[in-house]
Parts: structure tokens; sequence; C-alpha cells
């Protein structure tokens, strides 16, 4: 018998971050290490981010 389908909506898992909303700090930490981020990699572009996720979706169906 598949236990999945004895499940009551109560025992189901909820998302954590399904009400957070983010304080001044996690936003200001944020907003920082994006800054940083963006000043040691100036010349990374919306393709490159396209190329890599892609590359990394790739390996997982390999198996890598």
């Amino acid at each position: 018998m598949d236990k999945s389908k004895n499940i009551t909506s109560d025992q189901e898992e909820k998302d954590a971050y399904e009400n957070y909303e983010p304080d001044w700090k996690d936003l200001q930490a944020h907003e920082e290490a994006l800054a940083e981020w963006k000043k040691n990699n100036p010349d990374w572009s919306d393709e490159d981010a396209a190329s890599y996720y892609a590359q990394i979706q790739s390996d997982i169906k390999r198996g890598k």
C-alpha cells in the first residue's frame, strides 16, 4: 500500500519560507554580498549564467 496517499494535509511538509519577510539586516547583507560579487566578477553576463546553469543541469542528469 502506498503510504504517500495516507498523508493528511496537516502532515504534509510546509514551506519554511512561506511567510518569511527579510528584515533590513538580511537585505543589507544580501546587497553587500551582491555588490562585492559584481566587483569581483565584472565581465559576468546573463548568457554566462544561463550557460553555467545548463552545464550544471546536464551534469546532474548524467550523474556527475
